[in-house]
């Protein structure tokens, strides 16, 4: 679990009048810190050259780190970047951007051991409310240690007129919850993983509030996006709450992150998180779908033909779809990878036992057609050839991409099935 001053953000401004607060509490929480502003070249021109006018005339100095390029990762190079502009001493660091600026600002910040505030420029992800910074290293995504935003300052204009394809993602990324959260509920029951009720009809309600305003959403409307960026947010407190990404991150964001992870290594340029997290929701639906197609004996007799799944068959699937990552997921999924064939047989056997109550779970989960209208409603994609990946990568993430975690979700459910080879 976070310590809790690492996890408290106040304030979260949401409003027209957010740049100024922002000035009026940096003069008077960080009256004797420097600002370092990070951004990119599109980030700055919706808001950066404004916070830095606001935060200049309000007295403070202002060092602005200007990331370049199209195609920018939270990766080494964008961490190496800001930190070998960044300054010696201390600073008050502002990210002024998505997830990517985000993400990098927090991880640098907290290695420098300086606090951040985040000034988000499009309701596009829950990760502006977070603890962990996503970072592909060494071509592997993993969420490592960072820090909170100790403020969050979203300027309600600049948000409502973000590219359209930002707010869809924004909307994609919070449609994941509902698979994430059921797979939630699945770990728990079959393995005994941790759960907390609370949080997740928390992270549930948040999902409802902008269902309920997707036409709105998709149209851009700036309440509704407002609504969206409330939400988002509250999804990110869930998680620092919480102390991990359980109660939004499930199948569907390591599918995303598979998919990220191939781009990166063919060289391709990489979509927007949020878009392949919707386009991966509907196909964690899929799953759903499947097991709500079965009975207690249908996954008696699927189960007795799979297990124990065997070591080496599995090491051979991971390096089929991960190539030269395959020996650090092999690494990481040990704890999988040697169950015994007794322990595989116990956890079969509580599937069998519980499959009453994993209908419940799968029946919380819309269908695929469902996820794909409203995000087409939003204006997300829904197509996963829009990606542009290979057909055998874009396959090997809806295969495989349970590798890259060990909590035991749809994905791994359908695995021990035998039901993903039919994807």
């Amino acid at each position: 679990m976070p310590n809790p001053a690492q996890a408290t953000i106040d304030p979260i401004v949401v409003g027209n009048d957010a740049f100024s607060r922002l000035a009026s509490y940096c003069v008077e929480r960080y009256p004797d810190l420097p600002i370092t502003l990070i951004a990119d070249t599109r980030t700055v021109s919706a808001a950066g050259n404004e916070v830095a006018r606001v935060l200049t005339r309000a007295g403070r100095t202002v060092r602005s780190i200007i990331l370049r390029g199209d195609n920018l990762h939270a990766d080494e190079l964008g961490l190496a970047r800001v930190l070998t502009a960044s300054p010696y001493g201390p600073s008050l660091f502002v990210a002024v951007g998505s997830g990517t600026i985000t993400d990098i600002t927090r991880y640098v910040s907290f290695r420098l051991g300086q606090p951040f505030v985040s000034v988000p420029t499009a309701s596009s992800v829950d990760g502006f409310a977070s603890i962990g910074s996503p970072l592909v290293i060494e071509g592997v995504k993993r969420t490592h240690a960072g820090q909170t935003p100790r403020a969050i300052f979203a300027d309600s204009t600049v948000i409502a007129a973000a590219p359209a394809i930002l707010t869809a993602s924004g909307f994609g990324d919070l449609l994941g919850k509902i698979t994430s959260i059921a797979d939630w509920r699945l770990g728990r029951l079959i393995r005994d993983e941790p759960f907390d009720e609370a949080i997740a009809a928390r992270a549930t309600a948040a999902v409802d509030r902008c269902v309920a305003q997707v036409d709105a959403i998709g149209r851009r409307e700036p309440q509704a996006v407002e609504t969206l960026f409330h939400a988002l947010t509250d999804t990110g407190l869930c998680m620092i709450e919480f102390g991990e990404s359980r109660p939004a991150s499930g199948a569907e964001h390591h599918i995303s992150h598979f998919w990220e992870m191939a781009m990166l290594r063919l060289g391709m340029a990489t979509a927007l998180h949020g878009m392949q997290v919707g386009i991966a929701t509907a196909i964690v639906a899929g799953f759903y779908q499947q097991l709500r197609g079965l009975t207690a004996a249908n996954v008696s007799r699927l189960l007795a033909d799979r297990i124990p799944l065997g070591e080496h068959p599995q090491e051979a699937e991971i390096r089929a779809a991960y190539g030269p990552l395959a020996d650090t997921i092999i690494r990481d999924h040990a704890e999988y990878l040697e169950f015994s064939a007794n322990e595989q047989t116990m956890i079969a056997e509580r599937v069998v036992e519980r499959w009453d109550e994993v209908l419940e779970i799968a029946h919380t989960v819309p269908g695929p057609e469902e996820v794909k209208s409203l995000l087409t409603k939003a204006g997300a994609p829904v197509d996963p050839a829009l990606l542009n990946l290979p057909p055998d990568q874009l396959a090997a993430g809806i295969r495989r991409a349970h590798y890259l975690r060990t909590r035991f979700t749809s994905a791994k459910l359908c695995h021990m099935l035998g039901l993903l080879e039919t994807v």
